[in-house]
């Protein structure tokens, strides 16, 4: 089980968490989904212990029901805000989907793993993220920031990962990206994307030429409020 761990990169809690183990308590449901976007808040603000203690709280409570797939389903909320997070998330997702024979779960997490995967049954926003790695086309990441029942965690994640992509080839418009991610992080006080913005953003200005000061002050502040909250 998770003790630590630390993001560095996307996606959100778009993934919805839904019973796959026969009837529940709406409220029991209710609650661990709440604690699930509660330990990716958490995550997100930097709150590292808060996250993993909030983590843990989520897979107990659909453990309680033996609810495997939801619990599958938990690790896989934390592990897609961020591509890149700890083996060791993916490791419980697939274990509990095993333990559920939860097999959208196994899927996404096959997917997410970089291991053979369907994508004809990949839920979205699974789907068009398999599309942008395959294709290198942007317009799938901003089709997912731009549908109105994306969460703001996926829509965040989306523009990152398209202004991250272009970069290098087009700074001005990965910049212009980046400033909408920043509205969605700032409001919701998610000091690690914020981070990630502006590393993206100083690579741009670079890209250009233009000066970098401010940009690298920013990032300076920015990582030592990160470095307050541990």
């Amino acid at each position: 089980m998770m003790k630590r761990f630390k993001i560095i990169s996307v996606l959100l809690v778009y993934f919805m968490v839904t019973s796959c183990a026969g009837k529940v308590e709406d409220k029991d449901i209710n609650l661990g989904m709440t604690l699930v976007n509660r330990a990716v808040d958490y995550q997100l603000q930097g709150r590292e212990k808060m996250a993993s203690y909030t983590y843990n709280r989520a897979v107990s409570k659909f453990r309680d029901m033996g609810d495997f797939c939801n619990m599958s389903r938990t690790a896989i909320a934390v592990v897609t805000v961020d591509p890149e997070t700890s083996l060791s998330l993916l490791e419980d997702a697939r274990a509990f989907a095993a333990l559920g024979r939860c097999s959208e779960e196994t899927n996404i997490v096959n997917f997410l793993s970089h291991n053979d995967y369907n994508e004809k049954i990949l839920p979205e926003p699974y789907k068009s993220i398999s599309k942008f790695y395959k294709t290198g086309n942007i317009k799938y990441l901003l089709s997912i920031a731009k549908k109105g029942s994306s969460s703001e965690k996926l829509k965040s994640y989306a523009y990152r990962q398209a202004a991250s992509h272009i970069v290098d080839n087009d700074p001005k418009y990965a910049i212009d990206l980046i400033e909408k991610a920043d509205i969605i992080d700032s409001k919701n006080t998610w000091t690690l994307n914020l981070i990630k913005n502006e590393k993206i953003r100083l690579n741009a200005l670079r890209a250009m030429g233009l000066p970098d000061d401010l940009s690298s002050q920013r990032l300076k502040i920015l990582e030592q409020s990160l470095n307050d909250k541990y």
